[in-house]
């Protein structure tokens, strides 16, 4: 029995710690990074038992649950094609414009990753799984983030109790995770909930928008001021525009009142910096959400993936010649 508030110690500093290896070969338990070649695919299952200690793997699967794809009825033969965790993750040649081809292998489950001559990496996903994106890039190229910017519809934020009282989805609780996933020379947090800069825009609900409204998918930790989080007060934050990750959810783009809401930070030239110098990008496509509301059962795709492929061509391609209907 705890006797001393200082004997407790917070979901992230116990059950959901997770300790990495070095990535130096010759170090005990260390591995050596290694880019898989174009067109391979990896598990992130067993990338994940590469880069945590022993047995930390085993208790990641036990501990955080990865969301179910769409369960969308497509053809006549009733076959759910994107109906299955994301789980793969697949090396593919650097192209600036990517087709529907791409887009429905990432519905399927499969992460893309691009890698730029600059070193550049882009990750596109379909839930948004930001753990596993770290266990890969680590396990890939050796590197951690320092910073990251995160634009996002949903916060899905978490408190301890919450981590406490279930097996918590990664997609939704990931901010608060990434505390528990520690690096390897010591106990400290691979990213801290301060160094994650969170910005959020939340349109109100038309007759055209499927989905209900679930207020509480927009919670942000203690410290965050909730009256500065539109993009432009976060531009202004200290180190913000130094970010080495960014976190791009196309639900805060999609549907168009939410463009109308934050479109502006596709033309504001410290946005096309950040796009331009960081080391990883992460593209969500969020297919469930995209229509607006928080689309939860039945679990299909909301928006067109016709015109998240639009927006997601014109988000990799910054900075450039950007061309909005709608502004914001």
């Amino acid at each position: 029995m705890l006797t001393r508030y200082s004997d407790w110690k917070k979901p992230t500093d116990a059950a959901y710690a997770f300790q990495l290896r070095p990535s130096v070969p010759g170090q005990a338990g260390g591995f050596s990074p290694s880019i898989p070649g174009a067109g391979l695919r990896s598990d992130i299952r067993e990338i994940a038992r590469e880069v945590l200690v022993d047995g930390e793997a085993d208790r990641f699967e036990r501990k955080v649950h990865r969301w179910p794809g769409p369960e969308d009825v497509v053809g006549d033969a009733g076959e759910k094609p994107y109906e299955g965790q994301q789980l793969s993750f697949e090396e593919s040649a650097w192209r600036s414009a990517l087709t529907m081809r791409d887009v429905d292998l990432v519905l399927r489950g499969n992460v893309l990753v691009m890698r730029g001559h600059s070193g550049q990496a882009d990750y596109v996903l379909r839930d948004h799984h930001m753990l596993d994106v770290a266990l890969y890039h680590y396990r890939t190229t050796g590197e951690l983030p320092r910073t990251l910017f995160h634009a996002d519809r949903h916060s899905d934020w978490c408190k301890d109790s919450y981590l406490e009282a279930r097996v918590p989805p990664q997609a939704a609780t990931w901010w608060k995770l990434f505390e528990g996933l520690k690096r390897p020379d010591g106990s400290a947090p691979v990213l801290e909930e301060q160094a994650i800069f969170f910005t959020t825009a939340k349109a109100e609900q038309t007759s055209r928008m499927t989905g209900r409204d679930v207020g509480f998918s927009t919670l942000v930790p203690w410290f965050v001021d909730t009256s500065e989080l539109h993009w432009r007060q976060v531009l202004e934050r200290p180190g913000v525009t130094r970010a080495d990750w960014v976190s791009l959810d196309l639900d805060y783009f999609q549907p168009a009142p939410q463009l109308r809401l934050s479109g502006g930070l596709l033309r504001d030239p410290r946005f096309h910096g950040m796009m331009e110098h960081a080391r990883v990008r992460v593209f969500v496509l969020s297919p469930q959400f995209t229509n607006g509301g928080d689309k939860i059962d039945p679990w299909e795709i909301q928006g067109s993936p016709h015109s998240s492929l639009r927006l997601l061509n014109l988000l990799r391609q910054l900075p450039g010649k950007v061309r909005l209907q709608h502004g914001g």
